[in-house]
């Protein structure tokens, strides 16, 4: 009973305080794992800035992918990644994408262009110890039409 004086306050903290969501700021590559069937892994490495006065964990999550306003499909973080509290860090994901029908050859059609809009839509969880909350994503991610090639 002397435990649960001190950790609800602390939970009750905790929870106020606003999580604030990480910034983008680049990305810094990317790295075919494999593909089967409809579903691709990879790595991706990730410029994002955490504003938050203390270090943030994303959980696993899954977001929808929007290439030129066309759905590719469900985009899935494989492992959590940390972010440290208060600073821009290179952080590389462990990624799954579960292709939609015809994705593929949508990828190769706008691979010709120079610059391609990824939109990334969902919610993605992140945390503090044991406190996690979900954070609306959609963003709009210019990439250079070069990159959607790839040893599929």
């Amino acid at each position: 009973m002397k435990t649960l004086r001190w950790v609800l306050p602390l939970m009750l903290l905790i929870q106020s305080c606003a999580l604030k969501a990480p910034e983008f700021r680049g990305s810094e590559g990317f790295k075919m794992e494999g593909r089967e069937g409809n579903e691709i892994k990879f790595n991706a490495g990730v410029k994002v800035y955490n504003p938050n006065w203390f270090g943030v964990k994303l959980k696993k999550s899954k977001v929808e992918v929007y290439l030129e306003d066309q759905y590719m499909g469900i985009l899935s973080l494989e492992k959590k990644a940390k972010m440290k509290a208060n600073r821009e860090s290179t952080i590389e994901f462990p990624l799954k994408m579960a292709l939609e029908d015809g994705a593929l050859i949508t990828a190769l059609k706008y691979s010709m262009k120079d610059e391609v809009n990824l939109i990334v839509k969902g919610k993605v969880k992140g945390g503090v110890w044991i406190i996690s909350k979900k954070i609306e994503v959609n963003d709009t991610i210019k990439v250079p039409g070069k990159n959607l090639r790839g040893k599929f």
